[in-house]
């Protein structure tokens, strides 16, 4: 009946608001890690980037899998894996473990995320109940976004960063209990074979790449191990691409990157991640290792960006079969530049006054793009296709997460401290939000050319 149906849309958004959490809850951490277990910079990139990496490599073949030995099933399996994975990242006692915990945590997220989605659907039959429904979902993982500062800064204030896992752990059960009793498998599995060579391939490269990022900052550009990395993530990427034009089944199928509006969506995508997760790695780091604040403090001015996305990000679904893909895309990356540039401003002793009204720009021009983009990519595809379109918008919004960790992160000074450290964070802040500023530009560039004007 009604009520178990709402149960169980509860259990699947209790889920995906878990896993969308873990993306940002941790950052707040990251001075506390920091100091507690003597990490560098690029220590703490591994730690964010570690999950994130996980979960961007395998979402593509996750769905698959659960199309195979259907979605009930691999969820629960997903909530045990992130489960087990929040456990060991409590008990971690460097920052090498805490990375290697990170991944297991990935892993079960990347299981769950396309089988919430796909549980939603076969649990609202009815289109226009279903269209809430995924509002509600979309939502749950919108709000994980705006209270992840929040939630993070308060547990670090009461108990301490390990508090910021340990709290998964009861979510996770609630949610795993709630699923196995309310929700139903609904589809009958269909058979598609995983193409395991292109997975393989293609995480590696991703690791590879990133971890060439983050070692540079750590090494120097012309070391010898980010100069290897890049090499071997180079090979890896081109070999997948190769593997790709010629399986049956591929797992990305690169005959829809033809479209130029499927490219140009994928490619919002990309931006949206590398500019979110910037914005989460550096800005905590800013707010409490340059300006002493606290993690709770530090969490709460998060709001305005977050907040606003949340907000506005509904509001353009409902309006976005009038106003067409093309005009809110453009609008949104060319407000979250514009906020980049206003931050060039920030420096070593700016009050919140100048960072507040820009962190509000970017939070309504990320709002802005998230639905049309979704809905320009499945536009741009067979129905059939659908789920496939989705995961791969998905994977390129974390990939897009993975680099800016990588990239941003290698730009900021080591270990904090010293005389000069806040000097050194705001010249690679700066470079950092000139770079998000110009991505975002591109963005808009390629979005108002490519992207059709009516839906």
């Amino acid at each position: 009946g009604p009520m178990v149906r709402r149960l169980a849309l509860g259990a699947l958004c209790l889920g995906q608001f878990m896993l969308q959490l873990d993306t940002t809850i941790v950052n707040v951490a990251l001075p506390n890690i920091a100091q507690d277990l003597h990490a560098r910079t690029s220590d703490l990139q591994w730690v964010v980037d570690g999950y994130i990496l996980a979960l961007a490599s395998l979402l593509l073949s996750t769905g698959r899998i659960g199309d195979r030995s259907g979605h009930k099933r691999v969820y629960l399996t997903g909530l045990g894996i992130f489960g087990l994975g929040s456990g060991l990242c409590a008990l971690a006692t460097s920052t090498g473990e805490l990375t290697a915990f990170r991944v297991i945590q990935g892993i079960g997220a990347a299981m769950e995320l396309p089988a919430t989605l796909a549980l939603v659907r076969g649990t609202f039959p009815d289109p226009r109940r279903r269209g809430l429904a995924i509002g509600i979902w979309t939502g749950s993982g919108g709000l994980s976004l705006v209270l992840g500062p929040v939630i993070g800064g308060a547990l670090i204030r009461a108990f301490d960063w390990r508090a910021v896992f340990l709290v998964n752990l009861p979510v996770a059960l609630v949610a795993g209990v709630l699923a196995a009793v309310t929700v139903r498998e609904y589809q009958s599995p269909s058979p598609g074979h995983l193409d395991l060579p292109g997975q393989v391939l293609g995480a590696t490269g991703l690791g590879l790449l990133a971890g060439a990022a983050i070692e540079t900052g750590a090494e120097g550009f012309l070391h010898a191990l980010p100069v290897g990395l890049f090499l071997g993530g180079a090979g890896a990427l081109a070999a997948f691409v190769l593997v790709e034009r010629l399986r049956p089944e591929p797992m990305l199928p690169l005959g829809y990157f033809r479209d130029r509006a499927y490219s140009a969506a994928n490619f919002g995508g990309l931006v949206m991640g590398f500019v979110i997760f910037s914005f989460l790695f550096a800005f905590p780091l800013y707010f409490q290792q340059v300006e002493g604040e606290s993690a709770l403090a530090s969490g709460l001015k998060f709001i305005p960006l977050c907040g606003a996305f949340a907000l506005i990000g509904p509001v353009i679904g409902r309006l976005v079969h009038r106003t067409g893909h093309r005009v809110p895309m453009t609008a949104g990356l060319s407000l979250i530049a514009l906020g980049a540039v206003l931050l060039l401003s920030v420096g070593a002793r700016t009050g919140y006054g100048a960072i507040g009204p820009a962190f509000l720009l970017v939070g309504i021009g990320y709002g802005l793009v998230s639905t049309p983009m979704a809905n320009a990519v499945l536009a741009a595809v067979p129905a059939n296709r659908a789920g496939m379109a989705a995961s791969t918008n998905n994977t390129a919004r974390q990939i897009g997460g993975v680099f800016s960790v990588a990239v941003i992160g290698s730009l900021l000074p080591t270990g904090a401290g010293g005389e000069d450290y806040a000097g050194r964070f705001v010249t690679g802040l700066h470079t950092g939000l000139g770079l998000i500023a110009g991505v975002s530009v591109l963005g808009a560039v390629l979005a108002l050319t490519q992207i059709p004007r009516r839906v």
